[in-house]
């Protein structure tokens, strides 16, 4: 098996390392294919060829050298030789890259532990010879054969002629090709056009299929003699060494291939016959831009004036141009000339910056006409929309960077300045003015400029113009206002050929108001009455200047503290602009001074009035509230009276009468109650009901606190008790100002002591008329005396009523008798109250009158029997007896009284 060269080591970058200095003892390698071992036709190992080796017995790390004679590129890597193989194989890549060269070939080999070294072989590897390179003739695509001559017509294509080149036989990549065509044979020297120079084969193309396509001028071709011969030269470096390109100068020169490469002698000619019509392009200006399909220029670009070339054109020596621009308004007018000096040079004129100026949001075209031999062909035109420059906004010198022009802070007119810009000096007219509102919103126009002719400074350092203050005045405050500025260029003269700045945009600020002190309706002067103030009072505020779009704030303040409230306003179409102070401002400010003023704003700024100075007074004493115990009765308090532990000390009711009502209670407020008298020993004391605590949500519709019966009691009875209602108003808590509401003063009455008898523990009784004394009561007979009383057991049916009447009792109508009969049962202690059981043989009612000590008549109630008899005196009253008047045999049991000690 031979040795092959290792995957991807086909060529190196780096020259070939000779093998240590040893004996050459091994004897030449025989390379296949070749001539007497020293001469190889490429084309005879074109898909490779061996190198076979003689090497001792046992020969180990046997190495084979190629290497190209007398030049250190192309390198090839050596190759190392598996132990038992002597024939090397030799890639047909290394033979094309050495085609042409002289190649040594050598090889090295371990034996008996001796390194020996074989004899160096020259091989000279030809060139290819002609008839294995026909196929890749050059071509000229559109020539055609006639009477065996071949003819390129140009007038049967458009465009750059196409030569075509099939790959030559073992091309490699990095080979390189050389393709130039040479014109005007007839005439020394020639004129030649390279249609391939230097091109490097790639590994896409290093194959035997592929034809390369290179261009040839047509601009070259039209300037040829017609009917002259063009033959086509082409040539490889197959070493892919650079190239040494012959000595210039010489007139009768061939070709001007490299003289390190192949020249491929067969010759591709044909005849030419010549179209004089150039294939032009339209001109380009190098500051313009394509977008969306058209061509567009910034003149930010051409602010120093622009060049206008011709792109992609073949020109020769001694070629004419001519440019031209033109457009709307503008007629075609020269830019200049440009003669070529050489052959390849590019034509080019420059654009003035203020012709690019007439074309301002214009279409602008530009042209040339190209001379060649006398003969004038004009191009196609290049259309290009120009832009509007990016001019600078006007400006104020008085107004500050955010121009924002304060009228306060300064005097006289102002003055403006409208910088032109770098297209300044191309300038005509200008026009400038102001577009605004007035402090009622209708618009206000104010012209500056019309129509003025820029003048030499003003191209230099912008329009300069005056504003006159009064203008000024006439336009809101706080309002923004353009500033607008057009100016024409090129000659033009009217408005509507004008161009609009971009218009600076300014907030004006008048001189601020003074806004006088405001007034409060439901004051006289400088004094509120409380009692006026009681739903709060209205703020009103009248001032110079007024405008239906300012805003206002106004606040409240306390003199001497850090209280104060701002006001809301009350909204209305109307003047005066009026506040609304609340009831519980009012309140708060009682026996203060209120400090009130209001604030003017509008879209820039906050103007603040002059102060109000308030006295706010308090609510008189007729007006305060008096305290209200419910459970008293008059000006008795009758704990007699009292079912309840507590009694209620009202001091806020709904029911009250407005104007005697705790009209300024809100909440928060600190309120004292307290209950002064005399204690059962004689002494003052005072029971304190709510101790400064603050009112509740729950309070403002009814402050109602309670007072115990023990804390009444520590009273002395019969003694007056006065009820006092403290508030403070205000939020300073360190000096509150303190109302005391009118007092109460009522006299205080005990509870009743009680007492009970049921007969159970005296003797029988029957039938008298004399009175019958028991522990708590008396029955006597009244007169006319009918019939009997007793105090007996009770009898059967009718009679006894269990746990009412029962066991024994005091007995009416006892015995016969006359009815009716009329019975006083005289109580032993003035009572409050008194109740029995009563009971009768009869249905009848009865009557049951009762009376104080001095007779006078407290009340009478007609009852049926079986029921409790129970009457209350009114307070202040007691009961000292009650009659009984009944027609039939009835009891009184289960006696009690209610009285005081």
């Amino acid at each position: 098996m031979a040795s092959k060269v290792p995957t991807g080591k086909t060529r190196s970058v780096r020259a070939a390392k000779s093998p240590p200095a040893v004996e050459a003892e091994l004897p030449y390698a025989i390379i296949e294919h070749t001539a007497n071992n020293s001469l190889l036709y490429p084309i005879d190992a074109i898909d490779g060829t061996t190198a076979t080796l003689t090497l001792p017995a046992n020969a180990t790390n046997v190495m084979f050298y190629m290497a190209v004679k007398d030049q250190d590129q192309p390198s090839f890597e050596p190759i190392s030789v598996e132990n038992g193989v002597n024939v090397v194989d030799i890639p047909a890549r290394w033979i094309s890259y050495c085609i042409g060269h002289t190649v040594l070939i050598k090889y090295t080999a371990n034996a008996a532990g001796r390194a020996l070294e074989s004899l160096t072989l020259e091989l000279e590897i030809q060139q290819i010879r002609e008839e294995h390179l026909v196929v890749s003739r050059p071509v000229f695509t559109h020539a055609k054969e006639e009477w065996s001559t071949w003819y390129l017509r140009m007038q049967e294509f458009t465009g750059d002629e196409i030569v075509a080149i099939k790959a030559w036989p073992m091309i490699q990549p990095g080979q390189r090709l050389f393709v130039v065509v040479a014109g005007n044979q007839h005439v020394a020297p020639y004129r030649f056009a390279w249609v391939a120079k230097d091109h490097v084969v790639q590994e896409h193309e290093a194959h035997p299929d592929h034809v390369f396509r290179f261009t040839l001028s047509r601009g070259w071709l039209s300037r040829l003699d017609d009917y002259s011969a063009i033959t086509a030269h082409l040539g490889v470096i197959w070493d892919t060494t650079a190239p040494v390109y012959p000595e210039p100068g010489d007139p009768l020169l061939e070709n001007p291939l490299p003289v390190n490469a192949e020249d491929f002698h067969l010759r591709t000619t044909s005849l030419l016959q010549v179209d004089p019509a150039l294939d032009l392009k339209p001109p380009h200006l190098r500051e313009s831009a394509q977008y969306n399909g058209e061509w567009c220029l910034n003149p930010e670009n051409t602010q120093q004036g622009g060049e206008v070339v011709i792109q992609g054109l073949d020109t020769y020596k001694g070629d004419e141009v001519r440019f031209y621009v033109s457009g709307p308004g503008y007629a075609k007018k020269p830019l200049g000339d440009f003669t070529v000096e050489q052959d390849g040079e590019m034509p080019l004129v420059k654009l003035p910056a203020c012709v690019v100026a007439c074309f301002f949001n214009k279409q602008m075209t530009l042209s040339y006409d190209l001379a060649v031999s006398g003969t004038v062909q004009p191009s196609p035109v290049r259309l290009i929309n120009v832009l509007t420059p990016e001019f600078e906004r006007p400006l104020i010198e008085e107004a500050n960077p955010d121009r924002l022009l304060c009228l306060d802070n300064f005097s006289g007119d102002a003055n403006v300045i409208a910088p032109l810009g770098a297209y300044g000096q191309c300038a005509s007219h200008c026009w400038m003015w102001i577009d605004a509102e007035h402090a009622d919103g209708s618009a206000y126009r104010l012209d500056i400029l019309v129509g003025k002719v820029v003048t030499d400074a003003w191209k230099s350092d912008g329009v300069r113009a005056d504003i006159p203050r009064v203008a000024l005045e006439r336009i809101g405050d706080c309002s923004k206002f353009e500033l607008h500025v057009k100016a024409s260029f090129c000659e033009a003269s009217e408005l509507e050929d004008a161009l609009e700045f971009p218009p600076a945009i300014f907030t004006i600020y008048q001189q601020p108001l003074t806004p006088r002190a405001p007034t409060v309706r439901e004051a006289q002067g400088g004094v509120l009455v409380a009692w006026n103030g009681r739903e709060g009072v209205h703020v009103e505020a009248v001032y110079d200047g007024y405008q239906p779009s300012h805003q206002h704030t106004a606040q409240w303040c306390l003199d001497g503290e850090d209280s104060c409230w701002p006001l809301p306003l009350q909204e209305s179409p109307s003047r005066p602009v009026t506040f609304l102070a609340s009831r519980e401002q009012v309140i708060n400010s009682f026996r203060k001074t209120a400090l009130i003023s209001y604030t003017v704003i509008n879209a820039c700024k906050q103007m603040v009035s002059e102060t109000l100075q308030l006295q706010v007074g308090e609510p008189i004493m007729e007006r305060r509230p008096r305290p209200v115990v419910k459970q008293a009765t008059g000006d008795i308090l009758d704990l007699a009276t009292v079912s309840r532990d507590y009694v209620d000390v009202v001091v806020k009711d709904p029911d009250s009468d407005s104007e005697l009502a705790w009209w300024w209670i809100i909440k928060g407020q600190i309120v004292t109650i307290t209950c002064e008298g005399t204690a059962e020993q004689g002494s003052p004391y005072t029971s304190v009901i709510m101790d400064e605590k603050p009112v509740e949500t729950d309070d403002l519709n009814m402050l109602l606190r309670r007072m115990s019966r023990a804390e009444l009691l520590k009273f002395k009875d019969g003694t007056d008790i006065t009820f006092r209602v403290w508030c403070t108003v205000g939020q300073n808590l360190l000096e509150p100002v303190k109302l005391e509401f009118n007092r109460l003063t009522l006299k205080l009455r005990h509870e009743l002591e009680t007492d009970f008898d049921d007969f159970e523990t005296y003797p029988i009784i029957e039938h008298t008329r004399n009175p019958i004394v028991t522990k708590l009561a008396t029955l006597e007979m009244g007169q006319p005396m009918q019939s009997n009383i007793g105090l007996h057991q009770v009898r059967g049916v009718g009679e006894e009523v269990p746990g009412m009447v029962e066991g024994k009792s005091y007995a009416l109508f006892c015995y016969g008798g006359t009815p009716p009969q009329l019975a006083v049962l005289r109580l032993k202690r003035e009572c409050a109250r008194v109740r029995f059981g009563f009971s009768s043989t009869s249905v009848s009612s009865v009557t049951f009158t009762y009376f104080n000590k001095e007779g006078q008549l407290l009340g009478e109630a007609v009852e049926f029997p079986g029921t409790w008899i129970d009457f209350q005196a009114d307070p202040g009253t007691t009961i000292s007896y009650v009659t009984i008047l009944c027609t039939a045999h009835s009891s009184i049991d289960s006696l009690k009284v209610w009285y005081r000690r």
